[in-house]
């Protein structure tokens, strides 16, 4: 796991997740950096204030404006961090069954209907994953009816060819070839489930 799980593994989902983080992490930077320079100025201007009336020295002055400052970026810094790893967590709670899922779809691509999702995640994604398998196991069943008919097409006209051998017939067997060779790219071979845990 990179970063002690907080990225994906996976270099283009890892490049989507710290596009979605990294934005947000930089504008909360902003906006901390911001709402402490307004902090710095108004208490500027209140210890110049005070500082007529109580007569305080200026470099004591300058110590509590700047104690108080680092302590707040030090304090902001910390906010930073902690928001930022949440959205990496976050976001690699999202990306994970995305991969997952485009993992599945490249090897339907090309042609294993053999594969299965296997998601933990209890949401959206999980009935996505769902919804893949009942169509990858709707579409290998119809598969499986389309051969055997084609099957037996080819031995209705391969007996046909043997007593009255015709063009039309001739034609019908060339285009049953050719529909075995179209469908012989997808391949109903034993199941493999690609889990989320998998992680390659």
């Amino acid at each position: 796991m990179a970063l002690f799980g907080f990225l994906h593994d996976h270099q283009p989902h890892r490049q989507r997740q710290l596009r979605w983080v990294l934005p947000v992490g930089a504008g909360l930077l902003v906006a901390v950096v911001l709402a402490l320079a307004v902090q710095y100025r108004m208490g500027d201007q209140a210890v110049g204030t005070e500082f007529f009336r109580a007569h305080k020295t200026i470099s004591h002055t300058g110590q509590l404006l700047q104690r108080g400052f680092l302590l707040g970026l030090g304090l902001s810094v910390l906010l930073v961090l902690g928001v930022t790893a949440w959205t990496l967590r976050v976001t690699h709670r999202i990306v994970r069954p995305v991969h997952t899922l485009h993992r599945a779809l490249d090897q339907l691509a090309t042609g294993d209907l053999g594969v299965r999702v296997e998601l933990h995640c209890e949401d959206e994604f999980r009935e996505v994953a769902d919804a893949l398998n009942r169509l990858v196991e709707s579409f290998g069943t119809t598969l499986a009816t389309i051969h055997a008919r084609t099957d037996h097409i080819e031995k209705i006209v391969s007996a046909a060819r043997a007593t009255t051998p015709s063009p039309e017939e001739a034609e019908l067997h060339a285009l049953v070839e050719d529909l075995d060779r179209t469908l012989d790219f997808f391949r109903l071979g034993p199941r493999r489930v690609i889990r989320e845990d998998d992680g390659s």
